[in-house]
């Protein structure tokens, strides 16, 4: 794993998220805690920063076009007239993605943008174009599709929360708590609807909300300067959180005017 990032440039947990995920093949496994890569793992993980950072491509189109450009001629993956070529194709062949996939996909825009109740199973199955009957086929019920949906968005958050700094860095309370704010954005109202069911002790929401936010507190721990802030992770995470409930929540109504001046409330 050392060799891969130093190669990459991709931090481990990040490298750990792309394979349990399925983005980039696992490695052999020669003990109980470690694994041999080969050149297809340095290659998948170069492509998908790449894939990242110029074409700014989220991780869901990089996984249906990543094993078309593994697949070009030495070279052709690590051309930018290519990436166009092979991405205009994949989205022709959209349709035939897994099942399970296009609903899982569906069910986060579903849970960001109404929230748990609101969201109909309904609804997603016609924004997935699958049959209702077909939906229990992969979830079992909508609660375990929000459950399905709330990890992959928190991987999603640690993952981009890596890739914000270049690998090994150390850093800062505050850059931490930027880079973690940033990362929780697109998602926040799924997350908080997580922790709001968690804490009405709904069956199975506290567990996976323990889940999530322990491998946030993983990532965090691993970054911070403990040298140059006596902040800890949790203080860190618990910032983030607040910086993103500011941003999506507070900001908005704020900009609408929702709060006149005259109504006495400040927003420090």
């Amino acid at each position: 794993m050392a060799e891969l990032v130093a190669l990459t440039g991709t931090p481990p947990s990040t490298v750990r998220y792309y394979i349990a995920t399925g983005l980039v093949p696992a490695g052999r496994r020669l003990a109980a805690n470690r694994f041999a890569y080969d050149e297809r793992h340095v290659e998948s993980l170069r492509l998908v920063k790449l894939l990242k950072e110029r074409r700014r491509l989220p991780l869901e189109a990089i996984r249906r076009i990543l094993p078309d450009l593994l697949e070009l001629p030495a070279g052709g993956a690590f051309r930018p007239e290519m990436w166009d070529v092979v991405v205009e194709t994949r989205q022709r062949l959209a349709a035939h993605t897994s099942p399970a996939a296009r609903l899982l996909a569906a069910g986060i825009a579903a849970f960001d943008r109404y929230g748990y109740a609101e969201a109909r199973v309904d609804d997603i199955c016609q924004a997935a174009d699958m049959a209702k009957g077909s939906f229990y086929r992969h979830f079992s019920s909508k609660d375990e599709l929000f459950f399905a949906a709330a990890r992959a968005v928190g991987a999603e958050a640690v993952a981009d929360f890596d890739d914000q700094f270049p690998s090994g860095e150390v850093v800062g309370a505050e850059a931490a708590v930027e880079a973690l704010t940033t990362a929780f954005e697109p998602h926040l109202p799924l997350l908080l609807d997580l922790a709001s069911l968690a804490a009405q002790r709904r069956p199975g929401h506290g567990r996976v909300l323990r889940e999530v936010f322990t491998e946030l507190h993983r990532a965090i721990r691993g970054r911070l300067d403990a040298r140059a802030s006596p902040e800890r992770a949790e203080d860190v995470l618990e910032r983030a959180l607040m910086g993103g409930i500011r941003r999506v929540v507070v900001s908005p109504l704020l900009d609408a005017e929702l709060f006149p001046e005259e109504s006495g409330y400040s927003p420090g």
